[in-house]
Formats: C-alpha cells, structure tokens, sequence
C-alpha cells in the first residue's frame, strides 16, 4: 500500500493533524491513564518515553492501511486526544476506528467533534463505504458517540474478543454504511 502523507482536518474547534514530539506529555495524561485506558485494545502505557515511542510511529505517514491524528485545540494546538483508523481494506472500501481523548478534557463534545470529522474525510475523500467501531460493551460513552453520529449496532456481544494483559473482554460492533 502506498503511502499518503496525514492531512490535517479542521474543525470549527479543532486541528487534526500528525503527530509531533512535543506531543508526548499531553498525550500521555491519555495513553497512560488506567481510566482512560481501561477500554483500549491493550494496557495503558507505562511512561512518557513509551507514549513517545508510539508517537513516533504515528507521525510517519502510513503504509498499513491506516492513519493517526493527534487531536488539538485549535486555538493552542494542545494535543488532548487521538483519532485513527486503521484495518483499512481498499478492495471492500471498509475501515475501522478508534479514538480516546484525556480525562481533563472529556464531556466537552471534542471527541463527537473529532470523530465526525475523521469520519467525514473517509467518506468524501477515501471513499470508505463501511465505517466500524469495535466498543466495549460496558463503554456507555463510546456507544452513545457513534450512536449520535449515526452508526448502527450490528453485534451485540462478541464474547472474548480481545486479550487485554491475563484476561479476555468482549466487543460490541457498530458500523456506519454510506449509501
């Protein structure tokens, strides 16, 4: 797969863009927060120097099938999320997502936000017909995002989905079908 470079995506309150070092610190209060990480498909990360590690995987334009934004404030450029999609499949025009925000700045719509803008760009510009989202079944607040964005539950409980650490958790999947 060739690779594209990471555009960035405006929002009348935020920038998604790549990825940059000095990003590490911000992001981190998201990556290697337990809460904030308690529904993510692995543990959370356990310094700074690892959530730069990761950072700098991101930030090189991809060429897997998948792309990553840093979420930042348009006013101050403060990272406080992530947005990707990834398991990009040109053939079947289908992706799935995934995001997480910082504690310090959730409940303010930023991830709605966030989310129906990367959402908007794999429509109109990638032409992705099928959007899914793998969600924790007992994650209430991710369910309701993708919800008020429009996407469908289409799996109630796929039991055991992921090994996270020692132990195994289930997956709810929701799907959003551009007509």
């Amino acid at each position: 797969m060739a690779r594209h470079a990471i555009p960035d995506l405006m929002t009348p309150r935020l920038r998604l863009r790549a990825f940059t070092p000095e990003d590490a610190p911000a992001f981190h209060a998201a990556y290697g927060d337990p809460e904030a990480m308690r529904y993510w498909d692995h543990e959370p990360s356990p310094n700074i120097a690892r959530t730069a590690k990761y950072i700098g995987h991101w930030a090189i334009p991809p060429s897997d099938g998948a792309m990553v934004w840093a979420v930042a404030r348009a006013d101050d450029d403060r990272c406080i999320g992530m947005v990707n999609y990834h398991a990009h499949s040109i053939r079947h025009r289908r992706a799935e997502i995934g995001y997480i925000f910082t504690s310090a700045w959730s409940g303010r719509g930023y991830a709605t936000e966030a989310v129906a803008a990367m959402v908007g760009h794999m429509q109109t510009i990638l032409l992705i017909h099928r959007i899914e989202a793998e969600i924790d079944p007992r994650n209430t607040r991710s369910r309701a995002l993708v919800e008020r964005l429009g996407f469908s539950l289409e799996a109630a409980l796929m039991r055991d989905r992921m090994r996270i650490g020692d132990g195994f958790v289930n997956s709810s999947l929701y799907a959003l079908v551009t007509p």
